[in-house]
């Protein structure tokens, strides 16, 4: 049977090779000439589509800014031509917003590329886990009664091509691009994959995996089905990867097919792989890129490449005039690489997205030997039919590489969200925790803004920003940075490997309900110009605790100052049972707490009744200037307990220092010149709260202690050639011997008011070292600046 079996293939070899030579023979006796004219249009052709284009503009959302030298676009021409034929473009989506849209096609037969620029710090870092994030935008049908006719689509290709001149591909890095015979082949190219152009010899002169690019991997997003197999179909323009797959046949005798492409789809493979050469007579080669077929007609046999497509996705709507989001991620302990299409909706919500897949790459097949930089980019093309495809990147790896994680804390109960128990009780304090991490990069992720949605079912009280790198440094998020059912706010520090986490917490309190409530996922948005991130809050229940308690008065109780407050401040409270039962008194028990110091508390007496009355007064000298919250709950002796409710008692008239650094330092002052102005060195704090109520207003002054010499932290006497100064805004350079008023501020409201002055300073405002001589010794100096608050709008020099 083996025997047989070998004999069987060695005839079934050798009838195939004399129809291969048969077929060889009619091609070469044809008088019709394929893929010899130029097809790649002109670069500033008008749109096709310029309304598609215009909505593909106007709906893009925010991203970060691709020019140079970030990104670069692909250079290939015509042989024996220097006319760039890339048809991409940058276009900005207005004059505040920094936003590159990339353009890659717009019109007929175009070629588009762009690629990361390597020598800019912009690569896949395969040495790290990565992640990268865009927009892809594929345009719609020109005529929308005929779906189908759209261009060919765009690819995500990684590469390390190189210039070799004896090659069929013979360029490398930013003018790497399909090729046949020199010039740019678009149409199901799509830029990157090998043109089967020359159907006439295709089988025994131009292996076609040669004219793709080089070294490359590729994730298609392929919108134009190329399915035409038959001989006066094959135009030498590359109209077949789509066909149909089959090997052998069923026991009746039909096809069996392993792959038949229904629709616009993506798949993942080596461009520059095997073709029908590694194709075993027992069955399809798994590695094999390109599939050999041929097909008869009335002008003969014509020789064509179908497509061996992995870790296919088909029958995907992607002409839509929708933006698609995708993200895409690099495991380097397995070498694998993800995408996630169509994860997150155009307002960033994310989505539970099924279109995604992995694939263990060979990194051999870059040949990037010691190096591990590799190149990254887009492809892009249409044929016959056009196509406006666009992208939007919303993160660059080796820029910055971070993410976030959303949790809930119900600080009254004590639970985590999500966890066990994923529900809280009406007047709950509720924590929305943040988490900014950031893993790697060659850039800081700064000036980031934070964009968080919260439910209408809680109020919003106020927010801290705590970083790793100095857990000492609060920054405060006020109740004024809530509007429209949001809080927005600007981080004062950036994220690097130096400075690698955030935790924003935003404090709420859960509002009182008439029935349980579910409550959704709320959207959190961190987006700044070289990175952006979505993330949302998880789900949670609201419910009715079975005991309730309510207050008279409830909210927030003003007095004006402390000489203004009474003695007591009396509280009136009721208890009751959720079902309307009757309680008994003498089983209840009241607790309260003032600014979080607990108080003894005190059992209710009275007769069995629907509710529970009591009287509590709150002290004067238990209250401090400013606010103070008192928290009041009720349990009965069955375990049973309502939700705190809560009351602020604000008391104005305070104006005072809040977080002050203690111990501040400028740069090291290397030789030094006379007039220098040497600035800070890490984070000033100074921070003015203002209490009081109505409009109000004051100012700070500062005054500088002459620098003295220590060593081993003992004076000695020798005075720094020099003096710490103020420089204002209009440049002028304020001396700091006496107190000068170096900052105002004035508020119309009865909030409390926190102002940290040092977020204003920067590289030109604030605080500086001036050398007044070069002839100062090594060493380190010592003084120290006094701050003072002034009531009112005094002298001062802002």
């Amino acid at each position: 049977m083996v025997s047989d079996k070998k004999t069987y293939k060695k005839l079934l070899i050798i009838l195939i090779f004399f129809e291969l030579i048969f077929v060889y023979e009619l091609m070469l006796n044809t008088n019709e000439v394929y893929a010899d004219v130029e097809y790649v249009s002109k670069v500033d052709e008008e749109a096709a589509d310029p309304e598609d284009l215009k909505n593909a503009i106007n709906s893009a959302p925010r991203g970060l800014d691709i020019s140079d030298p970030t990104f670069l676009r692909g250079d290939f021409s015509n042989e024996g031509s220097s006319e760039n034929m890339n048809s991409s473009k940058v276009i900005r989506k207005g004059t505040t917003d920094k936003t590159g849209i990339l353009r890659v096609t717009h019109g007929f037969n175009q070629l588009g590329s762009i690629w990361s620029n390597i020598d800019k710090s912009n690569f896949l870092d395969i040495s790290q886990d990565q992640s990268m994030s865009m927009w892809l935008y594929f345009g719609r049908p020109i005529d929308q009664s005929k779906p189908l006719e759209v261009g060919d689509g765009m690819a995500f290709v990684l590469q390390n091509a190189q210039d070799n001149p004896l090659a069929m591909n013979k360029w490398g890095g930013i003018k790497a691009i399909s090729r046949f015979h020199g010039n740019p082949a678009p149409g199901e190219t799509l830029g990157v994959w090998g043109a089967d152009f020359d159907n006439a010899n295709s089988i025994f002169n131009i292996p076609i995996s040669q004219t793709a690019i080089p070294n490359s991997f590729a994730i298609e997003f392929d919108t134009f089905l190329n399915r035409l197999t038959l001989a006066n179909d094959i135009n030498g323009k590359g109209v077949s990867f789509d066909a149909d797959l089959a090997f052998g046949r069923n026991d009746d005798g039909s096809m069996k097919y392993i792959q038949q492409i229904k629709g616009q789809h993506i798949s993942m493979d080596y461009p520059d792989g095997p073709s029908y050469d590694d194709f075993d007579f027992d069955g399809p080669n798994d590695d094999a890129t390109y599939v050999l077929g041929t097909g008869s007609g009335n002008i003969g046999t014509r020789a064509f490449f179908k497509m061996n497509h992995k870790n296919l996705e088909d029958n995907l709507n992607l002409t839509n005039s929708k933006w698609h989001h995708m993200t895409v991620k690099f495991d380097h302990s397995t070498s694998s690489l993800t995408y996630i299409f169509d994860d997150k909706d155009i307002n960033g919500n994310m989505l539970n997205s099924n279109t995604t897949k992995t694939q263990k790459l060979k990194m051999s097949h870059f040949k990037l030997g010691d190096s591990n930089k590799l190149r990254w980019g887009f492809t892009g093309s249409t044929g016959r039919f056009s196509e406006n495809n666009l992208i939007v990147f919303e993160s660059i790896p080796s820029f910055v590489n971070a993410d976030s994680s959303v949790s809930l804390k119900d600080t009254t109960k004590g639970n985590t969200i999500p966890g066990n128990d994923n529900k809280v009780n009406v007047g709950d304090e509720l924590d929305f925790i943040y988490d900014l991490n950031y893993k790697n990069g060659s850039k800081e992720w700064s000036e980031i803004l934070a964009s968080m949605n919260l439910p209408k079912e809680v109020t919003f009280v106020n927010g801290t920003i705590t970083y790793d790198n100095n857990p000492d440094y609060r920054e405060n998020i006020s109740s004024n940075e809530f509007k429209n059912g949001k809080v927005e706010h600007l981080l004062q520090k950036s994220l690097s490997n130096e400075n690698n986490h955030a935790k924003i917490e935003l404090h709420t309190t859960v509002n009182n309900q008439s029935e349980q409530i579910d409550i959704g996922k709320q959207h959190a948005h961190f987006a700044s110009d070289n990175f952006i991130v979505d993330d949302d809050t998880p789900p949670f229940t609201i419910t009715i605790p079975e005991m309730s308690l309510t207050t008279d008065p409830s909210g927030t109780i003003n007095y004006k100052s402390m000489d203004l407050t009474p003695e007591k401040t009396p509280i009136k409270g009721t208890v009751r049972y959720s079902s309307g039962k009757n309680i008994s008194p003498s089983n209840v028990t009241v607790h309260y707490s003032v600014n979080n110091k607990d108080y003894e508390g005190f059992k209710l007496s009275g007769s069995l009744s629907d509710k529970a009355l009591f009287d509590l007064d709150i002290l004067k000298t238990q209250l401090i200037l400013g606010n103070n919250t008192v928290k009041i709950y009720a349990e009965d002796s069955f375990g049973k307990r309502t939700s705190p409710s809560l009351i602020n008692i604000f008391i104005g008239g305070g104006l005072e220092f809040g977080t002050v650094s203690k111990d501040v330092a400028f740069d090291t002052v290397k030789g030094g010149y006379a007039g220098q102005l040497v600035p800070r060195k890490g984070e000033w704090q100074l921070e003015v709260v203002d209490g009081r109520i109505g409009k109000n207003s004051w100012t700070l002054q500062a005054s500088a202690s002459p620098l003295e010499k220590e060593v081993s932290g003992k004076p000695t006497g020798e005075v720094f050639k020099g003096e710490i100064v103020y420089k204002n805004i209009m440049g002028k350079i304020l001396p700091l011997k006496n107190l000068t008023g170096i900052y105002t501020n004035s508020k119309d409201s009865d909030s409390k008011q926190t102002i940290n002055v040092t977020n204003e300073w920067n590289s030109k405002l604030g605080m500086f070292l001036k050398v007044n001589d070069n002839n100062n010794t090594s060493g380190t100096y010592t003084g120290k600046i006094t701050w003072s608050l002034i009531d009112g709008i005094g002298s001062n020099n802002t």
